[in-house]
């Protein structure tokens, strides 16, 4: 395994911070070495609302592994062919969206695991990396679950009593959870913070990482202090916005 996967695996277990971003669109092998350089210690890749497929994403998952950068894929679904072709093509995890079943976890894990923890088929340009063999796999390989409903937070004590061993991390998603209770798009509302704090709480109660979404990076110290510690933030295009637009504003401030 990587210098990276490992140093990941170690903040993961001891609740460090961490620090990702997403890719939506822009699929550039040139970006995994320029988030590198900035600090970042995982990428996300969205295989659920952005334009990647798993068919798409081979030639920049071995970009990440060329910089020792780890990649988790968030797929599309919660099936077999959704998780096991990510994993087949590079990539070094998935995020399971919308995760509220048990039936969910057991999914993810007979995709994503070989004999004996699950049913995964061998085959694909990046499944393995160089001098790892078929039973590393299953050690080296990161699930993370994406909770996004109030159904999510009621199951998580259950989830990671009984599957906690094979869950990396988990991570909120704000916008879905927020209009699944009918707050719209308002992130700060009551019932919102009730049910992140539950997740959080319950996250600290079995020692596993917990993060969220986050538009940018002013929101990172609030949440911080609420107990995360995987700050999730911004896309590819927003990061690039953002920079535009403060480079302007200096241009027009001369």
């Amino acid at each position: 395994m990587s210098k990276g996967m490992d140093v990941l695996k170690e903040k993961l277990q001891t609740r460090q911070k961490l620090f990702s971003t997403m890719l939506c669109h822009v699929g550039s092998t040139l970006l995994p070495g320029i988030y590198k350089n900035g600090g970042l210690d995982f990428l996300i890749m969205d295989l659920e609302h952005g334009t990647f497929c798993p068919e798409t994403i081979g030639d920049f998952a071995q970009a990440c592994h060329s910089v020792d950068l780890p990649v988790i894929c968030r797929v599309q679904d919660c099936e077999y062919h959704c998780i096991s072709k990510p994993l087949d093509m590079g990539a070094d995890g998935v995020l399971i969206p919308r995760t509220e079943t048990i039936e969910q976890v057991e999914t993810a894990i007979s995709s994503m695991r070989f004999y004996p923890l699950g049913h995964k088929g061998v085959g694909g340009r990046g499944l393995l990396r160089p001098g790892e063999e078929i039973y590393d796999f299953n050690k080296n390989r990161l699930l993370f679950l994406q909770i996004e409903s109030e159904q999510g937070v009621a199951l998580l004590d259950e989830i990671l009593t009984r599957f906690g061993d094979q869950v990396a991390g988990l991570l909120i998603g704000p916008c879905d959870m927020a209009v699944s209770m009918g707050c719209g798009l308002d992130l700060t509302c009551d019932r919102m913070m009730e049910q992140i704090r539950k997740t959080v709480e319950t996250c600290q109660k079995h020692g596993k990482s917990i993060g969220m979404f986050m538009d940018d990076a002013s929101v990172l110290a609030r949440w911080y202090a609420e107990g995360m510690n995987i700050f999730w933030t911004g896309t590819e295009m927003t990061m690039l916005a953002e920079t535009v637009k403060r480079t302007c504003q200096t241009m027009q401030d001369l």
